[in-house]
């Protein structure tokens, strides 16, 4: 099952979670199972920005003592890995890690992170994980920033993934009511909010944005057949 929306607001903006189910498009049997028999798994996957070792329950941290309960329900009944550690600390070269299984300096998003006037993103060269998953007959969405490139045929919809609802870049990276970020001296470009390839709203309404991001994952879970889920 997913998580509850308090631990999806709690990543806040820097949500990344690619969500996967199984996916409608042969018989029933031959998606839900490998060629083993066994029962395909849901996968779902958090990626959350400068998110720090002592930030979440489940490690020990004194000052975050139960305000990470749906995290902490994961380390308690699954498995916590306790040596990881991430190929960068930046937004667009550790998501390209996190969906090639490639460094960075191999898949040419390095050393720094796409800005709102960049004309390009993640090469379209690049085999995601979302792509693979795709042949194996999921179906996948993909929730929160994306920042491996906003000109199209860069979004997550060109890139394996068959729903986003979410921003492009860091919400630093463009104005918004009430405040004109540094990277936009002349106010005009105003960070959006996408849903597939469609910008949905400009400037993004930070205030609830947190609730949209927790509202698309329902969404699609719940266009699932009822034994898929």
């Amino acid at each position: 099952g997913f998580l509850s929306s308090s631990s999806w607001i709690g990543f806040g903006l820097a949500l990344s979670m690619p969500c996967v189910l199984s996916k409608d498009g042969s018989a029933p049997e031959d998606i839900s199972t490998n060629n083993a028999g066994k029962i395909r798994p849901n996968i779902v996957v958090f990626l959350g920005d400068n998110l720090g070792h002592g930030d979440v329950g489940a490690f020990g941290s004194p000052s975050v003592p139960g305000r990470t309960p749906n995290l902490d329900s994961l380390a308690l009944e699954g498995m916590k890995l306790s040596a990881f550690n991430s190929v960068s600390h930046l937004c667009s070269p550790s998501r390209a890690a996190l969906l090639t299984g490639r460094y960075p300096v191999r898949s040419g998003v390095f050393p720094g992170v796409f800005k709102p006037d960049s004309v390009r993103g993640m090469d379209r060269s690049e085999t995601t994980l979302a792509d693979r998953l795709r042949e194996e007959g999921y179906a996948t969405a993909v929730v929160g920033k994306w920042h491996l490139g906003h000109a199209p045929s860069y979004l997550p919809t060109d890139r394996g993934f068959d729903e986003w609802t979410g921003i492009p870049y860091h919400p630093s990276g463009g104005s918004t009511d009430g405040h004109v970020c540094g990277f936009d001296a002349n106010a005009t470009t105003w960070l959006p909010l996408y849903d597939g390839a469609d910008i949905i709203q400009q400037p993004v309404d930070l205030a609830h944005l947190a609730e949209a991001y927790a509202a698309a994952p329902d969404r699609f879970v719940a266009r699932a057949p009822a034994e898929w889920r």
